[in-house]
This record gives structure tokens, C-alpha cells and sequence, in this order.
């Protein structure tokens, strides 16, 4: 999901920077409903309202397209992570943690599961094309340092890197029910997370 939108390159109008970054906007959700396979440049062309020639000028080819694809949302979502978590000020309790992992993966969830849903899309692209590879490699990363920041701390028996990635893999658990099947409450899944930090926490 990586800082913010990159500067326009040398010689690149702003505006033109202004198209680019719509037709990427489109791109994450046309990635998001139709998975890697709705990824074109025509349908992309289209949900960004945007004649076809504007995504064969900013794109090389689908490949192009998918990398940039991947980089912007991760680019997108990591900054609006990193300031909720730039925000939050202790301490550190296992209620606190909760809210702030709620408001961090939770909150942004039951609002724009659509957004999720291509997050997910995008990481079911790495495993099979190693040009998006890297980016998820480098959003995971992200994620643990962001978890670990505002995670309480957790138990001495429990290294702390695991019970980071054991958090983690809860949101990620979490998240994918609640896009997938639409049943689980905003209150649900607190409370789902709420149980596995206090499992970990010291």
C-alpha cells in the first residue's frame, strides 16, 4: 500500500503530472473490481475519462502500467498510514493500540472496502510478477515498522518482530473477511483484533 505522490519528472508539465496521477487513481480502482485481468490500458482509459491515448503516453505497456499501479497505491495508502501514526501520542495500552490500529486498517476498511479490495489484488499480483514484487516487499516492511510503533508492548517470551507480524496478519485476516463476505461489523472487528493484542500484550 512509499511516501508521498513522486515530484513531476524533469520536463514533465504539472498538469501533466495532474493526468497522470487521475489516470492512477483509476487504475487502483479498476484493479480493485476486476482483479490483474481487468488491468488495461482501455479500461483504465475509460474509468479515468481519459481518451486511450493518454494511458499509452504515460504507460510503456501493461507491465509499466501495473508497476506504477502498484507503487501509487502503496505510495497513497503508506501516507495516509504514516500520519495516523506520526499523530498518535501514548501511552501504550492494549486499548489504545486497538484504537489506533482500528483507525489505521479498520475505520479505512468498512469506508472504502473497494480500495482494500485492490490492495489484496495488487499482493495476488506479486506472486505472479516479480516486477511488483518489489513495491509489496517494501510496503511490508513499512507495515511492521508503522504496526510496531503503536503496538503495546507485547509479551518477553513472544519475539517482538513475530508478535509485529502476528498483528499484522490478524488486520490482514480481518480485512479480507470483512471485503469479502460484508458481515463483520466496524464494532466486530475491534473486538476481534482487540482479543489477539491482549493475547499478546506483556
Amino acid at each position: 500500500m512509499s511516501t508521498a505522490a513522486k515530484p513531476a519528472a524533469p520536463g514533465r508539465r504539472p498538469d501533466g503530472e495532474a493526468k497522470r496521477l487521475q489516470i492512477l487513481d483509476a487504475a487502483v480502482k479498476v484493479f480493485g473490481a476486476g482483479g490483474s485481468a481487468a488491468l488495461t490500458h482501455r479500461s483504465v482509459a475509460a474509468a479515468a475519462g481519459v481518451p486511450l491515448g493518454s494511458t499509452t503516453y504515460y504507460f510503456k505497456g501493461r507491465d509499466d502500467l501495473v508497476r506504477q499501479t502498484v507503487h501509487h497505491a502503496m505510495t497513497v495508502e503508506g501516507e495516509r498510514l504514516r500520519g495516523i501514526v506520526d499523530a498518535f501520542t501514548g501511552p501504550l495500552t492494549v486499548e489504545t493500540s486497538t484504537t489506533v490500529l482500528t483507525e489505521m486498517f479498520l475505520d479505512k476498511t468498512e469506508a472504502d472496502p473497494d480500495y482494500d479490495l485492490a490492495l489484496f489484488e495488487l499482493f495476488m499480483e506479486a506472486t505472479r510478477n516479480q516486477n511488483a514484487r518489489e513495491e509489496t516487499r517494501a510496503w511490508t516492511v513499512l507495515l511492521a515498522d508503522l504496526i510496531d510503533r503503536v503496538l503495546v508492548p507485547t509479551r518477553p517470551e513472544v519475539p517482538r518482530p513475530v508478535a509485529v507480524q502476528i498483528v499484522a496478519a490478524a488486520v490482514d485476516g480481518l480485512m479480507l473477511e470483512a471485503v469479502a463476505n460484508r458481515q463483520l461489523t466496524l464494532a466486530d472487528l475491534r473486538e476481534h483484533l482487540l482479543t489477539v493484542i491482549k493475547a499478546l500484550a506483556a
